[in-house]
């Protein structure tokens, strides 16, 4: 065991010249030495100079002393190491040695020192940077590990400086050589770019510093340097050489940094705004490159997101420019890879966007006027075809978006304006920039409105035509006024055609004009063959939607002066004015015809429809409209008898007609009197238990000969010979009858409703004749409601407050039908002695679809709650107008959706299955 080993800290020994004699492992490996790099050498070059004065006369000396110095013991890895030494002659050599030193580490901060190595190793590593050392004499390499790791060997290898050469570049290693040569001989130092060649194949670039330390600095003999890796810098610096021009003339800021956010190269843009030249920028970190500010910390925060999940990212900061004036800059980070996809840096790329953001902060303030605005907005370009609509053009026109964009906005045509007329608006609109009017246009179900319109021409900045954008807002009173009642009252609310009523005063009106003009007209009726099988195989929905499809295509069949209606159900009325002769109607019924052979897609159904066209047209019926509308009608049931898909022009005599006429009224008044009038019960349900909740009593009128008759045309023929009151005399008792019949049977009946007419109310003994029926039915009175027109109280208010009084005195019931088409005000319902309101079946027939009736639905169901008044609904066929009804507060409701109208004995049946015996319900309380 030799005297090192033994010892109990870090040690050598010293020769009488001063080399080392030997080292224990401790110092070694605290050095990062080897044996045989220590052995033999000078004491002087392990240390700092000017630290060994005084060991040459303590190995002199006879007596027995010794030293305490602070040396820095140089290290293998680079750098040196403190330590306290104890420095002091070796006793008991074998006699004849020459005199040893032996020197103690005293205090060597173990951990400290290998801290220091590990630190200066990671500053290295970080840096891609290495220390190294050359022994000239031996040309041994000592170096620390990371350039070993740049050169790709192992640290636990010798390494020569002949070895080492072998891995630079064929075409590099004379310059090599010539700068360690230069060196060697003029003491002095060299700085280099090479390649290095890696046992795996890679290629590396490494900048080179080194220099031969003086001869009088303890390392004598010694030349030593550092070594940086610069590959990426290199490929950073190539990749912008091979778009020099483009990088250098763009106004991007573009720069690379490396893994370790090193700038290793930027262009003149980015230079320029930090205001640094590049040699000084190029190497520096960039926050000491660029300062702390908004870009520098985008980077850091995104940069651990490029470097190891090679994202990119694209940001936007606001900064200050020269001005102190802030400004938008957006941010392109992009991972660089290298050739064996490796992530070596991010690409910065940092674009002023001050403009562009501006320009879309207005555009976002513009759209959103534009979606909000309740005036329809089009844009068409330059052809005129339709490139975006907003909102209230859907809500006014009600086409979607994807139903327009590609068309032409003649798809709103109404038909209304001569070509003249559009000719001028074009010719104003492309001389002077813009046109501004009224138009009438057509909506997607037909109905034609009344717009205000401005059509304005867009140009780009040279004066070239991109742009026609057009605004217009429907030209319509308020909801509540005047005017929409009367839209109400006279156009239908699926179609918004006009209905019936307006129908025989347009007619009236044609025939008086017609009379002093001597022009003939023609009345069409037009029937939809088999409708109904639509309706009860597919439902009332799509039922509706066909028959808004039919009523556009028949209304675009037509002159725009013609006037199209809906008379009911599937019927549709066809008024012709100042037609030359019966070859003329013949034309326009098979125009008709023709334009109704084109199956109807509803709802991914292709549906095929006949029509049945019945006409008349008679010199001698211009002074009666009913005639007519008679005439025609029996013109349709001779198609029908023959077998539908047809039409038939009345070739009746004038007084011919008139006596069939004269013939249906006596068959009205011999049916009265025979009792061959029914009533049929129309039920009413509660929607929320779906419970039986109360019966509406109508008259029906069917003959062998004319088959059923339409419930307004009865009534209209009636109120003409004054059965009026005969008739609703006579539902009144039998409804009364039937009531007490099924009340003392027992069935769950809650409540029955007959409605009043206006004869029956201006007689002035209603209360008297409902007091005669109540007495002969007993049970009648709290199950009976009479139902009034609302425009009733308008026309006899004083009257009918006295026949309320007097009805609620007998305990029934009293609601008011056809509620919101007129102007009762909540203040006169409050004093009266009503029990409900039912809203009139236009405004139900338009949900969910119409924001106009569904307003009026919604103001008369709150009226009624905060009037603690009961709603009822008429006309329900749809569960979407079911669940809406619900919604809004309404339970109660009748229409085909629950049942159609039924006969007494059938309606038994619905209420009370034959297998379910029902006790009489509680009295209702008055």
């Amino acid at each position: 065991m030799s005297l090192l080993a033994a010892l109990p800290m870090s040690a050598l020994t010293l020769d009488q010249d001063l080399s080392v004699h030997s080292a224990d492992p401790v110092f070694l490996d605290l050095l990062g030495y080897k044996d045989a790099d220590v052995v033999g050498r000078s004491f002087a070059a392990l240390i700092l100079s000017g630290q060994t004065a005084g060991l040459v006369e303590l190995l002199d000396s006879e007596a027995d002393q010794s030293l305490e110095l602070d040396l820095r013991f140089i290290s293998a890895r680079g750098g040196s190491l403190p330590a306290s030494v104890a420095i002091s002659k070796v006793a008991d050599l074998p006699t004849g040695e020459a005199r040893r030193l032996s020197v103690i580490l005293q205090r060597l901060d173990r951990e400290y020192a290998l801290q220091q190595m590990l630190w200066l190793d990671e500053a290295l590593s970080l840096a891609r940077a290495a220390n190294w050392e050359l022994e000239i004499a031996t040309g041994r390499i000592l170096a620390s590990q990371n350039w070993f790791l740049l050169w790709g060997l192992s640290p636990d290898d010798e390494v020569t400086v002949s070895q080492t050469l072998q891995r630079v570049h064929p075409q590099d290693r004379t310059l090599v050589e010539s700068a360690i040569r230069q060196a060697i001989d003029a003491t002095g130092a060299f700085h280099i770019h090479f390649r290095i060649q890696r046992p795996d194949g890679q290629l590396r670039w490494a900048e080179c510093t080194g220099r031969r330390y003086p001869d009088d600095s303890g390392l004598a003999g010694r030349m030593g340097g550092a070594v940086l890796d610069i590959t990426e810098q290199r490929a950073a610096e190539q990749a912008l050489a091979r778009y020099a021009d483009i990088v250098s003339a763009t106004s991007d800021r573009i720069a690379f940094i490396d893994r370790g956010c090193r700038i290793l190269a930027a262009n003149t843009a980015f230079l320029t705004r930090i205001g640094r030249p590049r040699e000084a920028v190029i190497g520096l970190t960039l926050v000491d490159a660029c300062g702390e500010g908004a870009l520098t910390a985008l980077i850091y925060r995104n940069l651990g997101r490029c470097l190891d999940q090679g994202d990119s990212i694209v940001e936007d900061i606001r900064e200050a420019d020269a001005t102190a004036a802030e400004r938008d800059a957006e941010v392109r980070l992009f991972p660089h890879r290298d050739e064996h996809g490796c992530v070596t840096g991010v690409a910065v790329n940092v674009r002023d966007v001050t403009a562009m953001r501006d320009a879309e902060r207005r555009l976002l303030q513009s759209a959103a006027v534009y979606g909000a605005t309740s005036e329809g907005v089009l844009i068409t370009d330059a052809s005129g075809t339709i490139v975006s609509v907003n909102a209230a053009f859907t809500q006014i026109t009600g086409y979607a978006e994807s139903e327009v964009l590609g068309q032409k906005p003649s798809l709103l045509n109404s038909q209304w304006h001569s070509r003249g007329f559009f000719v001028g608006m074009w010719r104003r609109l492309l001389r002077q920039g813009s046109w501004q009017g009224e138009i009438w246009n057509r909506r997607k179900d037909g109905e034609i409105y009344h717009q205000r319109l401005t059509i304005r021409r867009i140009d780009d900045a040279r004066g070239k035509l991109v742009n026609f954008v057009g605004v217009f807002a429907e030209r319509t009173s308020a909801p509540d006024s005047p005017h929409r009642t009367e839209q109400t009252i006279h156009y239908d609310a699926l179609t918004k055609l006009p209905n019936r009523l307006l129908f025989e005063a347009q007619l009236e009106h044609a025939i008086k004009l017609g009379g002093r003009k001597d022009a003939p007209l023609a009345v069409f009726i037009l029937d939809l063959d088999h409708f109904s099988h639509i309706n009860s195989s597919l439902g009332y929905k799509i039922g509706d939607d066909l028959l808004r499809t039919v009523a556009r295509t028949l209304r675009e069949a037509i002159r725009p002066s013609d006037t199209l209606a809906r008379l009911r159900g599937d019927q549709f009325g066809l008024l012709i004015e100042e037609v030359s002769d019966g070859d003329e109607v013949t034309d326009i019924a098979k125009r008709l015809q023709e334009a109704m052979r084109t199956p109807i897609w509803v709802h991914n159904h292709l549906l095929h429809v006949n029509i049945s066209i019945g006409i008349a047209l008679t010199a001698g019926l211009e002074d009666d409209h009913r005639a007519m509308i008679t005439e025609a009608e029996s013109a349709l049931r001779q198609v029908k008898r023959q077998g539908r898909n047809g039409f038939h022009i009345s070739t009746t005599a004038p007084n011919e007609a008139q006596a069939e006429r004269l013939r249906y009224l006596e068959l009205l008044k011999a049916d009265l009197s025979r009792g061959d009038l029914k009533l049929l019960y129309r039920p009413g349900v509660d929607m929320e238990s779906e419970v039986c909740d109360y019966v509406e009593a109508v008259v029906h009128w069917e003959t062998r000969e004319l088959g059923a008759i339409p419930p307004e045309r009865m009534l209209s023929m009636a109120n003409e010979i004054g059965l009026m009151v005969d008739i609703s005399d006579w539902a009144l008792e039998s409804t009364c009858r039937q009531l007490q019949s099924w009340l003392a049977r027992g069935l769950p009946v809650r409540s029955q409703t007959i409605g009043i007419c206006e004869p029956q109310l201006t007689q002035g003994d209603l209360v008297r004749k409902v007091a005669r029926v109540l007495e002969e039915n007993p049970l009648v009175a709290p199950r009976l409601v009479l139902e009034f027109s609302e425009s009733l109280l308008v026309k006899h208010r004083n009257q009918i407050a006295e026949v309320f009084q007097g009805l609620n005195q007998l305990r029934v019931g009293i609601i008011l039908n056809e509620v919101g088409l007129g102007w009762t005000a909540p203040a006169v319902l409050q004093r009266l002695p009503i029990k409900g309101l039912k809203i009139h079946p236009t405004f139900i027939a338009a949900l969910p679809d119409s924001a106009h009736e569904l307003a009026v639905v919604e103001a008369l169901i709150a009226m009624a709650q905060s009037l603690h008044l009961d709603i009822l609904a008429d006309g329900v066929r749809t569960d979407e107008q079911k669940y809406q009804l619900m919604n809004l507060g309404c339970s109660r409701a009748q229409g085909d959706m629950f049942s159609e109208p039924l006969t007494a004995a059938r309606f038994e049946a619905w209420i009370s299955p034959k297998d379910q015996r029902r006790k009489p319900p509680e009295p209702l309380k008055s």
